[in-house]
């Protein structure tokens, strides 16, 4: 018979183990980027204004870049910051965007739609219009 305290470390390195991780996996293109690329104009514009560009953060300066047009969020695009921030570090509570700090009335996360959006708009050489 295997003593009770064994036992117990069996069972709890068990449901340990089962629990690889809590990170979001990473968006899935939509089918539909298939048939229809996002662009900046068209849908991208109105995620960046309701997240990003606004009083406090990348409207006045307050944050790096003006996000309130093509030409100042190309060059972060660009850069690959964009999509390390939005997509790949969107887990961080302070390092991904939008952040979890964001003011009230604005979105402390992307839905996953947006994030399908943003996606297909990266891999598809971002166009503006």
């Amino acid at each position: 018979m295997l003593p009770p305290a064994f036992c117990a470390g069996i069972m709890m390195a068990s449901l340990f183990s089962s629990c690889v991780s809590d990170a979001l996996p990473e968006p899935v293109l939509p089918e539909s980027c298939m048939d229809s690329i996002p662009t900046y104009e068209g849908s991208i514009k109105s995620i960046i204004e309701n997240s990003c560009a606004y009083s406090g953060c990348h409207l006045d300066g307050s944050a790096p870049g003006v996000y309130t047009s093509y030409g100042g969020v190309i060059n972060v695009v660009e850069s690959g910051r964009f999509k390390e921030k939005v997509i790949g570090l969107r887990d961080d509570p302070n390092l991904g965007m939008p952040p979890d700090f964001s003011p009230e009335g604005r979105p402390k996360d992307l839905s996953q739609f947006e994030l399908e959006l943003i996606q297909c708009w990266l891999e598809n050489s971002y166009p503006e219009k």
